[in-house]
């Protein structure tokens, strides 16, 4: 896995994750740019981990082309960053290995007093553009993923028609042959920001 520098507009003491009380999995994770621009959430798949001193590479492809993008998105405050499922993500393997082992609450974060689910939807409340980036599912968990996808694009409509200010369901570039958005990691910096459902 690439490890790099945290880009410049990213202080470290401005990095908030919510994770639970194990540490093992994440629910959110956020950087705060400034004071004013929008709120932007990113749904993907699942959290990477957050080191001190060096950024992984989806942080890293995020934070980037959002900043690229920042006059498009009227100035950025805070990039947030949630996840169908909340264990932190080795590989693909190991998210399906815990579902069998866990069970498929513990792997969607819906077990525990905080739910990813609640996590989610106040997320998308404070929310002024919303990406979804989470890709397509891996082998054997076709099911299950599909399944998440509908809860979360369920949240996501109701928050939408609920709210009283505009908010934006957004993907960056083309959809993938099954109809997926494009995981983050796949984002290219000439992508373009479309609706989620053009």
């Amino acid at each position: 896995m690439c490890r790099c520098k945290y880009p410049k507009i990213i202080s470290k003491k401005n990095i908030n994750l919510v994770e639970d009380e194990l540490g093992d999995r994440c629910y959110k994770t956020s950087f705060t740019l400034g004071n004013n621009g929008k709120n932007v959430l990113i749904i993907s798949r699942a959290p990477k981990g957050i080191e001190s001193n060096s950024c992984n590479s989806e942080y890293r492809r995020i934070i980037k082309y959002l900043n690229d993008k920042s006059l498009e998105l009227k100035g950025i405050k805070k990039i947030t960053i949630v996840n169908l499922f909340v264990l932190y993500e080795v590989n693909k393997e190991d998210l399906f290995r815990e579902y069998l082992l866990e069970g498929k609450e513990y792997v969607e974060g819906n077990d525990n007093k905080v739910t990813n689910d609640s996590i989610i939807r106040e997320e998308i409340k404070e929310a002024d553009y919303i990406f979804c980036a989470w890709g397509e599912p891996a082998e054997g968990m076709y099911d299950l993923y599909s399944n998440r996808v509908e809860t979360i694009l369920k949240i996501l409509r109701e928050e939408i028609m609920s709210s009283k200010d505009k908010k934006y369901a957004l993907r960056v570039g083309d959809v993938s042959k099954k109809g997926y958005p494009k995981h983050c990691l796949a984002w290219s910096y000439k992508d373009e920001i479309n609706n989620l459902l053009e």
